[in-house]
């Protein structure tokens, strides 16, 4: 456990992206990328996926002004990335063209810039660049940066996260369910695997969600290639008693512990339980929608077993069969359960990977 805690705090040695091959080949960008100084790599695995060493650790400079920045604004900047207004949480007496650093909640040095506009701006706007990150803990290819490079070009995207699309493998012609889709990077990958030919319906539950949503499709030029709705998943059987469907995707909310750079987390085991009880409301409804024969993947980017193995045994009490699943590499699930030879799991301590979670099920 201390060498998954440890390596949890740190990025993996390798940053990805996914091309978006529906307006650029891989070789192409890698090209491009590359006339720009950017050193970059094509993955051994899977042909849409590229990949940046991670930089670093790097001394920061220590100044005087602080900015303090949320939890996920932190460990962007940590990674290099600009802080922005809505991720600062105070800046007290910190003026335009200051040098400060920039820290987490909890007082993690992630970064050192200079502040684009006064602490008292930072706080009360809800855009704008706040602070122009000079020198970070770590540092990947800014992509939005670079002149010349398209935005719908390509997605950030973990490997685990891209791996869990091909395992769906969407097909021409499928009518194919997101049932968590917001921020949009699994629903644009099936767009892109079925060249755009897949029926695919992708759900999330607020105006919020569903607008960051539109924002990624928009992008990425998916927006006509992919039917886009308002709706609480855990209901669809019910608001869309006509919907049927080849397969479903479900990554749904989870307690997260995976996701690396993390500086901080607070997790009670209360809220381990809480997000396996929610999670199997999906599966329920995810069972309902497909048709027999049809395929749920289902992901997480968690690692504990009651959101992962034991939501699996679940979901095979209703009916639910365990199916083979593509392993590049990776480790199967956990040994106490007979089905973990079928289940996919990364671990950063073991495969310098997000701590994720991937099973491939199917309806007799």
């Amino acid at each position: 456990m201390e060498d998954f805690l440890r390596s949890i705090r740190v990025p993996g040695r390798r940053y990805y992206v996914r091309v978006n091959l529906l307006r650029i080949s891989r070789g192409e960008f890698i090209d491009l990328l590359k006339n720009h100084g950017v050193e970059a790599y094509g993955d051994e695995f899977l042909s849409e996926a590229i990949w940046f060493p991670v930089k670093g650790p790097f001394r920061v400079p220590v100044v005087d002004k602080v900015v303090v920045a949320n939890k996920y604004a932190a460990e962007s900047v940590y990674l290099g990335a600009d802080l922005f207004a809505p991720g600062v949480v105070s800046a007290v007496g910190v003026r335009k063209g200051d040098e400060v650093n920039v820290i987490s909640v909890n007082g993690d040095l992630v970064a050192y810039g200079i502040a684009e506009m006064s602490g008292d701006e930072m706080v009360s706007r809800k855009k704008g660049l706040a602070v122009r990150n000079l020198v970070s803990v770590y540092r990947v290819p800014s992509l939005r940066r670079i002149t010349g490079i398209r935005e719908d070009w390509f997605y950030e995207q973990s490997f685990p996260a891209m791996l869990t699309s091909r395992i769906l493998d969407p097909q021409p012609s499928e009518v194919i369910v997101d049932m968590c889709a917001a921020p949009g990077g699994k629903t644009s990958h099936i767009v892109e695997l079925s060249r755009g030919e897949a029926i695919v319906y992708a759900f999330d539950h607020s105006n919020t969600r569903v607008k960051k949503l539109k924002e990624t499709l928009g992008r990425l030029g998916h927006l006509d290639r992919a039917k886009v709705l308002k709706a609480d998943s855990r209901y669809l059987d019910v608001d869309f008693p006509h919907l049927r469907a080849d397969k479903v995707l479900l990554d749904p909310p989870c307690s997260a512990l995976g996701v690396r750079p993390k500086l901080y987390d607070e997790k009670k085991y209360s809220d381990i339980l809480n997000s396996s009880r929610y999670q199997r409301q999906f599966i329920k409804v995810a069972y309902r929608l497909l048709k027999p024969g049809g395929i749920l993947v289902y992901s997480t980017c968690t690692i504990t077993i009651e959101e992962n193995e034991e939501n699996i045994e679940y979901a095979l009490s209703l009916g639910f069969q365990v199916d083979e699943i593509w392993r590049p590499f990776g480790m199967t699930g956990v040994k106490d359960y007979w089905f973990s030879t079928s289940l996919l799991r990364f671990l950063p301590n073991i495969h310098d990977m997000p701590g994720y979670f991937i099973a491939r099920l199917v309806k007799p």
